[in-house]
């Protein structure tokens, strides 16, 4: 019998899975907001949220015992989180694109609802 083993470089748990993935995609989402910089929308909060929610496991991870920590050590977790971030978005995209395509389907069959403006129009 062929069995799917869910665990990803050695991570086994869910919750694991979920805090790696929610650090890269802030990280990513940090990154998007700071080049689609816009003089017309102040993206400060949740430019602060992401780099928090990026940063902050990341230095959790790298710190040592004694408290302190460096360069080095923070830029290595740094690129073993985006690796596996990147890893366990891909394991779970056909999970996420099953869920989606059924949202699809499920809002186009709804029939549009009644717009008391467009029939402003038409008349």
């Amino acid at each position: 019998m062929v069995s799917f083993d869910f665990s990803f470089a050695g991570i086994g748990s869910l919750g694991a899975m979920m805090l790696i993935a929610l650090v890269f995609l802030s990280y990513c989402f940090a990154i998007h907001l700071i080049v689609t910089w816009n003089p017309y929308h102040r993206p400060v909060i949740p430019l602060v949220s992401s780099l928090i929610l990026s940063l902050g496991p990341m230095l959790a991870m790298s710190m040592e015992k004694d408290g302190t920590t460096s360069i080095s050590e923070m830029l290595e977790v740094a690129f073993l989180f985006t690796t596996l971030g990147l890893g366990v978005i891909v394991l779970w995209m056909p999970f996420i694109l099953v869920f989606v395509t059924f949202q699809m389907i499920i809002v186009s069959r709804k029939s549009p609802s009644e717009d008391p403006l467009m029939e402003m129009l038409d008349n």
